[in-house]
């Protein structure tokens, strides 16, 4: 059936004055009309939006105090928590500049980031501290402990700050994955910040009558924009500080859960699990899975009762393409969102059926403020008002796109965005390899797994095993290459470059390594443990 119209507007931001949307103003706003509703809950504590904006106020105080102002960059490594929330809130109250870091980053990966926001304070849990007075070295930051944050509240006499940031000042940098170099800072607006939001809540059609599941990190747009859709709709959010599989559903229906995400592989482990009589017998309405596995997109749906849609977008870009349960056909991934001019090119720049995904905003500041410190990379994702997305796609003759793989060197891993690059540089630092290229591979669960390809140094042996074991200490556990196979060369281009599209399209052999196979999995704590061989790694 055709699609209905899409407007070029959206009623969520229309409803914010220009001049205040900023996040924390948002959120005062809020407060003010509804102080009693619930914002959020955590640990079974509710956390009512009077009380959430009055601790915002209170740090950002006491931030200001030490020093934090607009424009200031500050360092994030904590857990999902209120804590977390507050900290946030505060910086948005102040205008400073929120960079929230993967917290299983450390050594030169965090260094970069640390380094290149050139941070003057880092908010940490106590178990990210000594990875960060690690990557700091000898450059001046401050480091404050989450422990510390209500002696700093108390110590707040200046007066709270009205929280009205310019809209169009960066809000949040987040590190997005690196494709042919190392990761970048995505500069955020508030005012991409609140659209992201607004477009989810659009989306997933959220009311202030829905209950939202959000165990994503807060370092991940989308764990950020199910925060804004609570805020802005005025429905309430379930804050978990991760995903349990085994015993999601039972909290699902505690919890009154009616809309949650679905990124990487949860639909395909949810459905893995054994069947019950009462799968279909929970309160969810609608699941944004990125994506919607086609293979079980009917089966899911009717198992657990519930209706699915799909999006594309990144955090660059925003939100630009979606569906909807009236208009879907499974592996779409939607339409244009009206805020948008979505188009496809050819290697020519042509527009086309078939191409890179190039996207317009209707507005700039629904899209990204540039890379942080990085003008060249930025010029080079623009071509004449178009974003180069870096991903192919096909448009059908009922306008659906359907994507098709990205063009860009990057590996997705359960909803974790991983370059190659840094996969690449961090396993070359074992003594006996020589070259290595990464790429990725299907997993049973949707989305990659990374593979990679190694030379080994003259006369030396690099066995599989070890590498993995190495790797483990050396890189987060998701860019862990769970696939390793030894060669004797690369495959190169006339130019002599490493050929990845060659080395994708072989992908595995009878000679690669599977550390899933060989009963052996990485922790997030870096540690390698024994599981029964073929099991999860």
């Amino acid at each position: 059936m055709p699609a209905r119209p899409r407007a070029h507007a959206n009623p969520h931001l229309d409803a914010i004055p220009f001049a205040r949307r900023s996040v924390g103003a948002v959120l005062a706003a809020a407060a003010a009309q509804r102080p009693d509703r619930v914002l959020f809950g955590f640990d079974g504590a509710p956390h009512t939006l009077a009380a959430v904006d009055a601790r915002a106020r209170a740090l950002a105080a006491g931030l200001a105090d030490a020093g934090i102002g607009p424009g200031t960059a500050v360092a994030v490594l904590m857990d999902n928590s209120p804590a977390y929330l507050d900290v946030w809130f505060a910086l948005s109250k102040l205008g400073a500049i929120e960079v929230p870091i993967n917290t299983a980053f450390h050594g030169d990966l965090l260094a970069h980031q640390l380094r290149g926001a050139q941070v003057a304070l880092a908010i940490v849990d106590a178990s990210y501290r000594a990875a960060v007075e690690q990557a700091l070295g000898d450059r001046p930051a401050r480091i404050v402990e989450t422990s510390e944050l209500a002696a700093l509240r108390a110590d707040g006499a200046a007066a709270a700050p009205p929280g009205v940031a310019d809209v169009a000042a960066v809000g949040s940098v987040l590190y997005t994955s690196g494709t042919t170099g190392p990761s970048k800072g995505v500069m955020l607006s508030h005012h991409q910040l609140l659209s992201f939001g607004a477009f989810y809540s659009e989306i997933a059609q959220v009311t202030a009558e829905d209950v939202i599941l959000n165990y994503l990190p807060h370092f991940h747009v989308a764990g950020k924009f199910l925060t804004l859709s609570a805020l802005l709709t005025g429905a309430r959010m379930v804050l978990r500080e991760r995903l349990s599989v085994s015993g999601f559903w039972d909290d699902v229906r505690a919890e009154g859960i009616t809309n949650f995400i679905a990124v990487g592989g949860v639909c395909n482990m949810l459905a893995a699990r054994p069947a019950r009589p009462d799968d279909a017998d929970n309160p969810v309405r609608l699941v944004y899975a990125v994506p919607a596995p086609a293979e079980i997109y009917d089966a899911f749906q009717e198992r657990f009762g519930l209706e699915l849609v799909e999006a594309y977008g990144s955090t660059e870009a925003n939100l630009v393409l979606y569906t909807d349960p009236e208009d879907h056909a499974p592996g779409s991934c939607g339409r244009p969102n009206g805020c948008f001019d979505v188009r496809l090119v050819d290697d020519a720049g042509d527009f086309a059926t078939e191409g890179e995904i190039v996207v317009r905003p209707k507005d700039p500041l629904l899209t990204f403020s540039g890379y942080l410190a990085q003008p060249d990379a930025t010029a080079r994702a623009w071509r004449d008002g178009w974003f180069l997305t870096g991903d192919r796609a096909r448009v059908d003759d009922e306008g659906r796109f359907w994507f098709l793989d990205r063009i860009k060197d990057a590996i997705r891993r359960r909803g974790e965005n991983i370059s190659s690059f840094e996969v690449e540089r961090l396993v070359g630092a074992h003594p006996g390899v020589a070259e290595v290229a990464a790429v990725p591979t299907a997993s049973e669960l949707g989305e990659d797994e990374v593979l990679v390809f190694v030379v080994p140094n003259d006369g030396a042996v690099v066995e599989p095993e070890a590498l993995f074991r190495f790797c483990a200490a050396t890189m987060p556990y998701f860019m862990v290459p769970r696939f390793i196979e030894p060669v004797a060369e690369l495959v190169r281009t006339p130019t002599n470059k490493v050929a990845k599209h060659v080395l994708r399209d072989r992908g595995r052999s009878e000679r690669t390594w599977d550390a899933q196979a060989a009963g052996l999995r990485v922790g997030r704590d870096g540690e390698v443990v024994a599981v029964a061989a073929g099991r999860g790694a």
